[in-house]
């Protein structure tokens, strides 16, 4: 008996005291002295006589171990063995094969490049037959338990996410009932004299800016989470930058307005469509340009979309920040910033990642660049999936 045999079955079973070994043998009598040897080890045993069948057995029920007779197939079991261990489901079953003649370097160096795990032939001993065996069986089962472990964890993440994604909407409904209440107390008549009423007016004005800042925050974590975990439909259609640049320069022009800043769209030649999602694509250049006027070095914001051949390319920069090279590697990284950050400015850092998201699945790039007697510009470009008339060749 080997050393701690017993403790290294129970160790190795799926089943406490259970080891399910599979032989592929041509017929019963072939298998025979393979069915002995691991019944003498007190494995249960699966037998079939084809290397279809032996495959289908090894995908659906995955046994400890799998012991392929050569003569099942004229590739002598080493097709059996490479189908096995190509498998995603199936690599990491140890395979045996059983040459009955003697091994011909041919055969073993087949059985080698396929995966095969152990090659056994009448002249191999018992001792050796046992030893190389319960070897298998030990790695095969720190895999079982290492593969059910990620697997463990990545159910873990993915209720977590659930859960994260529960809790930003229920803030966000909550915060909408909040801003409902308080412009409901807004729009009360007031008697109180001209400068309190001035004051609860600034007052009003900075609120409503809070909450459309928060609201904002929560909806940009929300549709990061979304598109990491891939649960996102996009609409595409026919696109140009330009309308994108314009659309962006609308909805952020007030806000722009009451911090004294301005959002400028360049003048600029016949842009070339793309091929995109124009709600998302939106999303990431207002993401981009609110970092923009976050910077309080800048005045202006500076939206510019060129083409260059088949390529579109847009720019959004302000006049005087500039990204330090240093920060630019981690800038669209959510998870570069220090742990104690604010939760606002790690809500803009997730902002920048959800631009950089949304233009790599619209299979574009972005990147930071200096700008000539300005600050440093994020410049996305697309490959253009239309010709210059508007249309796709295939219409």
């Amino acid at each position: 008996m080997l050393p701690n045999e017993r403790t290294t079955r129970d160790e190795v079973a799926a089943v406490p005291g259970v080891v399910e070994g599979l032989i592929v043998a041509p017929d019963r009598e072939c298998a025979r002295p393979l069915v002995d040897f691991l019944r003498a080890e007190g494995v249960n045993v699966q037998v079939v006589n084809a290397v279809e069948l032996g495959f289908e057995e090894a995908l659906l029920h995955r046994p400890n171990v799998v012991i392929i007779d050569e003569r099942i197939s004229k590739a002598g079991g080493v097709d059996l063995c490479e189908r096995l261990k190509a498998n995603s489901r199936t690599h990491f079953l140890p395979v045996i094969l059983f040459a009955h003649g003697k091994q011909s370097d041919l055969l073993r160096l087949d059985a080698l490049a396929a995966g095969a795990d152990a090659l056994f032939a009448p002249a191999t001993s018992k001792e050796e037959r046992r030893a190389r065996l319960w070897a298998l069986l030990r790695s095969q089962a720190i895999f079982r338990k290492l593969d059910g472990k990620r697997e463990a964890q990545g159910n873990a993440i993915c209720n977590k996410r659930r859960w994260v994604r529960g809790l930003v909407h229920d803030i966000q409904n909550s915060l909408g009932a909040i801003q409902a209440n308080f412009e409901y107390i807004a729009q009360l008549p007031d008697t109180r004299d001209k400068k309190s009423r001035e004051e609860f007016e600034e007052c009003v004005q900075d609120t409503r800016a809070t909450f459309r800042e928060m609201v904002r925050n929560l909806r940009t974590v929300l549709e990061f989470e979304r598109f990491e975990a891939g649960d996102v439909a996009l609409k595409e259609g026919k696109v140009l930058l330009s309308d994108i640049c314009q659309s962006v320069a609308s909805s952020l022009e007030r806000a722009a307005s009451a911090s004294g800043k301005e959002i400028v769209v360049e003048s600029t030649s016949y842009s070339l469509p793309v091929h995109a999602d124009a709600n998302y694509l939106k999303e990431a250049v207002t993401n981009l340009a609110n970092f923009v006027l976050r910077q309080t070095e800048n005045q202006k914001c500076f939206l510019l979309a060129t083409s260059d051949g088949g390529t579109a390319r847009l720019q959004v920069h302000g006049d005087k920040h500039l990204i330090r090279a240093a920060a630019r590697d981690s800038i669209f990284d959510p998870y570069a910033g220090h742990l104690k950050e604010k939760p606002a400015r790690a809500a803009h850092r997730v902002g920048l990642a959800l631009a950089k998201v949304i233009v790599e699945v619209h299979h574009g790039s972005i990147w930071v660049e200096d700008t000539p007697l300005a600050g440093s510009a994020f410049v996305i470009e697309f490959p253009s999936h239309w010709s210059s008339r508007g249309q796709r060749s295939s219409e």
